[in-house]
Order: structure tokens, then C-alpha cells, then sequence
């Protein structure tokens, strides 16, 4: 009896060695999810923990916001900045603190009694006990696993955050310089309208038009401005959702670069876009991730069968005598053998199967359908950019040449203007959907496209450049 006695609490000491004298690991997992998010991304991850690096971050956000912002710096800025996504950074921090309580022991409880004797001349009893949670101390393996697997997933999330709002802020900065220009064309359209009706007003005065060629210039007018002031909504709107992805409170006092990006002069391969979906799209391996975490909360669930198992030591002492011995509790599973729980756990892994399939096939959906969409828009720009522009500009040259001689009126050549620079609007709006589709590519592929070094060369001789209209 004395050798057991003298081997449990080595026991003991042996459990608090191993599990007291860990700790949570400041910003754990981070270096992860830098390695695959950043590539897929485009700039650098940082999570803000109020150290003193974060000041430096908050300096070069300073910086790029100080000058022109181009694209690249936007989403910098919101992977610096966005508290959206340093709220998901916690995520990291919540599995971690799990994964180091996993491995942890559960303390060993202490027990004492007293028995006072009813006799006056009898003695007091004492006895004193400290048990050990034998389950606690051979599930301790799985549940670590277990809480791996959960870190593991919880780093893909977050990673995968990331990268969806870069794609977002590329979004975002497109659609607002696409806006802008889109204003500025309708503001265009404002004055050529503006000048038609001011002619009218006086040729209606002069007698030389009726009041309905009268009306319509005038309603044309009303119309370009009701126009105008939507356009500048939008524009106002796009400009607050990028400010608002970028993480910046107040008004938007910064400025993005007027030209949009050239039409690249290829596009990449895009026929096994599907399969490299399937291997970069980080929300499915998170998927994968959670299966695995399915499994093996299964097998820790079936193995916790017997519902109790302590043991430790006991000391009694009674009349000056002193017993000291091993004690051993075990729950007898006569009714409860966990059958519910192992029931659900069943149910839980064969539906986070089904959603992975599910996954997959809506992954590869949404490649087909972005990539459709890239090729329909490009084959839109490149048709405004080659054809109807620079038809638009010849009408435009030669009604002036036939207003010149006066084989046409003015109205004519206004609305030849007009309808000019209604073509370069549609223009900018299918170039704005084609970086949108580009970026929704990439979005579902999971990884960056690579882009032509060169832009594409317009066909036509005069047609403008998306940076400019003349």
C-alpha cells in the first residue's frame, strides 16, 4: 500500500509539469496566415494588438493617404486598417487560447471530512483525499488534436477574410473611377444639352422653331441634369464604400487616380481555372479543415463511454492512526452511453461532408460564370474601343463639316455630340464590369491572374483613352 500511495502523487506532480506552465502565445497563427494570404492578396497582413509596430502601420497609412491613391494602396490600407477584418484577426486569438486549454488538466479536486463521535469518550475522525479526472487525463491527446484541427481552420478563415477584401477594395476602386468619369461625361452631356436649349429659347423667339422643338430641347436639358445629379450619387456612393472598406472614419478627404487601368493585352489561360479553384480557394480548405474537425470530435466522443473515472489517494486518520491508499472511482454506463451525443456527432460529420460537396460544386459555378462574364466584357470594350467610338467621332466630324456648310441645323449636330458622348459613358460603364468580372475571377479562383505587361493597342486611330475624353 505504500508504494501505490507514494506513486500518485508523483502522479500528480508530473500532470501540473507538463500542463501548468502553459500560455497563449501573443498574435498566434499570424505568420500562417501571412505565408497564403498575402500572395493571393497583394499586399501585407497585419493585425493590429496595440504594439508597437501597429504605430508604424498606422504612419504608412498616413503616408499613402497624403498623396494621389492608387489601387495597390487602397487595399493596403484596408488590410491595415478595416476593423472588420481585425475583428476576425481575434479569431485567431479565440482558437488559440482553445488550443492551449485543450492541453491543459483539469485541477485535482481536494476533499476533507471531520466525524465527530456521539460517545464523549470516543475520538474525532478525520480523513483527507485529492483525486485526478482519469478521463480528462487520456482524452487530453484527442482533444488537442482536436483543438489543432479548429486553429488550423480558424487561420484559413481569416486568411481567406483577407483576401476577399482585397478583391472587395479592387472592386470598390474601379467602380468609383468608372463613377467619376461617368460624371464628368454627364456633365459634358449638361452643357451640350444646356446650349441646345438656350438656341432653342432663342430661335422659338425668333419664330424660325414651334414650342414642341422648344419642349423637347428644354425636357432634354431637364433630363441631363436629373441625370447628372444621379450620377453624382453614385459617385458618392462608390467613394464612401471604398472609404468605408478602407477603415476610414469621416469624410473622404483623398484621391484616387483618374485613369483606369489599360485593357490588358491577353487575358491568361482560362480553361483549368476549376481545378485551381479547388486547391487555392481558402473558405474550401477551411471546409476541409472543418470536416477533419468533424472526425475527430467524433472519435473523442465515442471514446468518453464511461461518464467518470477519478482516481487519487485518501488519509484517514482515527484514535492517533494514520491509513493512507489509493482511490478509484468509475461511472458505471448502465444507462447513458453517450448514445445522443454520439448520434449527433454522427450527423454533424455527415453534413459538413454533404456542405463540402455542395462547396466544390458551387466553386467551380462560380469560376465558370466569372470567367463567362470576363470574356463577354472584355469582347464589350474592345467593341465600344474599336467601333463604336470612333464611328461615333466620324459622325461627330462630319456633321460638323455638313453644319459648316450648312447642309445640316445645329440640333442635329448636338445630338450627334450628345449621342457621342453617351457612347463613351456605355464605354466606361463596360470597362468598370470588366475589371469587376476580373476581380470576381480571381475572387473565385482563389489566387491573383497574372496581366499582360503590355495593354491592349486600340484599333481605331481616335479612340479615347479611359483616362480622358476629347
Amino acid at each position: 500500500m505504500t508504494h501505490r500511495a507514494a506513486l500518485i502523487p508523483v502522479f500528480f506532480i508530473a500532470a501540473g509539469t507538463a500542463s501548468g506552465c502553459a500560455s497563449v502565445p501573443a498574435r498566434g497563427g499570424l505568420e500562417d496566415v501571412r505565408k497564403f494570404a498575402e500572395p493571393r492578396a497583394g499586399a501585407r497582413v497585419h493585425w493590429d494588438q496595440g504594439r508597437p509596430e501597429d504605430l508604424e502601420a498606422a504612419e504608412a497609412v498616413r503616408r499613402m493617404l497624403a498623396d494621389e491613391l492608387s489601387q495597390e494602396e487602397a487595399v493596403q490600407i484596408a488590410l491595415l486598417n478595416n476593423g472588420s477584418l481585425q475583428a476576425t484577426f481575434e479569431e485567431l486569438g479565440i482558437a488559440q487560447a482553445d488550443l492551449v486549454q485543450a492541453g491543459l488538466l483539469q485541477n485535482p479536486v481536494f476533499g476533507a471530512g471531520i466525524r465527530f463521535p456521539h460517545d464523549p469518550e470516543g475520538s474525532t475522525e478525520t480523513d483527507f483525499s485529492i483525486s485526478q479526472d482519469l478521463w480528462d487525463l487520456l482524452s487530453r491527446p484527442l482533444r488537442t488534436k482536436l483543438a489543432a484541427a479548429e486553429f488550423e481552420e480558424a487561420k484559413l478563415r481569416v486568411g481567406d477574410a483577407a483576401v476577399n477584401l482585397a478583391a472587395e477594395v479592387r472592386s470598390a476602386y474601379v467602380a468609383l473611377q468608372a463613377a467619376e468619369h461617368t460624371h464628368v461625361t454627364l456633365q459634358a452631356v449638361v452643357q451640350a444639352a444646356q446650349a441646345a436649349a438656350e438656341l432653342a429659347e432663342r430661335q422659338h423667339a425668333a419664330g424660325n422653331i414651334n414650342a414642341l422643338d422648344l419642349a423637347r430641347e428644354q425636357a432634354l436639358f431637364q433630363e441631363s441634369e436629373l441625370e447628372m445629379a444621379r450620377g453624382e450619387f453614385e459617385a458618392l456612393a462608390e467613394r464612401e464604400r471604398l472609404n468605408r472598406l478602407m477603415g476610414l472614419p469621416g469624410v473622404p478627404a483623398w484621391k484616387i487616380s483618374k485613369n483606369l487601368p489599360g485593357l490588358p493585352g491577353q487575358e491568361p489561360p482560362l480553361e483549368d481555372l476549376e481545378d485551381r479553384a479547388l486547391t487555392q480557394r481558402l473558405d474550401l480548405a477551411a471546409a476541409r479543415k472543418e470536416v477533419e474537425v468533424l472526425e475527430r470530435n467524433l472519435v473523442l466522443v465515442r471514446r468518453g463511454i464511461v461518464p467518470k473515472a477519478e482516481l487519487g489517494i485518501e488519509m484517514e486518520h482515527e484514535e492517533g492512526e494514520r491509513a493512507t491508499g489509493p482511490r478509484a472511482e468509475v461511472g458505471l454506463p448502465l444507462f447513458d452511453r453517450r448514445q445522443g451525443a454520439i448520434a449527433r456527432a454522427q450527423a454533424e460529420l455527415r453534413q459538413g461532408q454533404r456542405r463540402l460537396v455542395a462547396f466544390e460544386t458551387r466553386v467551380r459555378s462560380e469560376v465558370r460564370s466569372a470567367r463567362d462574364r470576363l470574356r463577354v466584357t472584355r469582347r464589350m470594350v474592345e467593341r465600344y474601343r474599336d467601333d463604336l467610338i470612333p464611328l461615333r467621332e466620324k459622325v461627330v466630324a462630319e456633321s460638323q463639316k455638313q453644319y459648316n456648310f450648312m447642309l445640316i441645323g445645329v440640333f442635329q449636330l448636338l445630338q450627334d455630340k450628345r449621342e457621342e458622348i453617351a457612347a463613351y459613358r456605355e464605354y466606361v460603364e463596360a470597362f468598370r464590369d470588366y475589371w469587376t468580372a476580373r476581380t470576381d475571377l480571381e475572387k473565385a479562383v482563389g489566387s491573383r491572374l497574372p496581366a499582360s505587361q503590355k495593354p491592349a493597342a486600340p484599333q481605331g486611330t481616335r479612340s479615347p483613352h479611359p483616362g480622358g475624353h476629347s
